[in-house]
C-alpha cells in the first residue's frame, strides 16, 4: 500500500490522502491560521472595558457611566448581563465631551486622556 494518511471523521467516514497532499493541505492551514489571527495593535484597538475600568482612567464615576448607557447617552455593548464600552467612541461621545467641558469651566482638575 502507498503511503497514506489517514484522517478519521466520526461518523462519516475516513480521509485518505497521500503524504504530499497532506503535507500541502496542512501547509495551506497554517497560512489560513496565521492570516486570521489579529495582531496585539488590531486587539488592543478593539479593546472593551467596563465601567469601572473607565472610572479608573478618566475618574468619571462609574455611576455616570452606567447612567449615560441605560439612557442611551453614550455607546456601549451589552453581553448578556455585562455592559462593554469602547473607549475610543464612548471619549468622543457628545455625552463626554460635554462633562469634560463643564468641568474644565467648573475648575475641577482636567483628567488624563486614555
Amino acid at each position: 500500500m502507498s503511503d497514506l494518511v489517514l484522517i478519521p471523521f466520526p461518523g462519516l467516514g475516513t480521509l485518505a490522502m497521500t503524504r504530499d497532499e497532506f503535507d500541502s493541505a496542512l501547509a495551506a492551514g497554517r497560512q489560513l491560521a496565521s492570516a486570521a489571527t489579529p495582531s496585539a495593535e488590531s486587539a488592543a484597538a478593539d479593546e472593551l472595558v467596563d465601567a469601572e475600568t473607565l472610572e479608573q482612567r478618566t475618574g468619571v464615576p462609574k455611576s455616570w457611566w452606567m447612567a449615560q448607557a441605560r439612557e442611551r447617552r453614550i455607546p456601549f455593548r451589552k453581553y448578556g448581563r455585562r455592559v462593554r464600552f469602547d473607549p475610543k467612541e464612548v471619549l468622543s461621545s457628545p455625552a463626554y465631551q460635554r462633562r469634560s467641558d463643564s468641568s474644565a469651566s467648573s475648575g475641577e482638575r482636567p483628567r488624563l486622556p486614555l
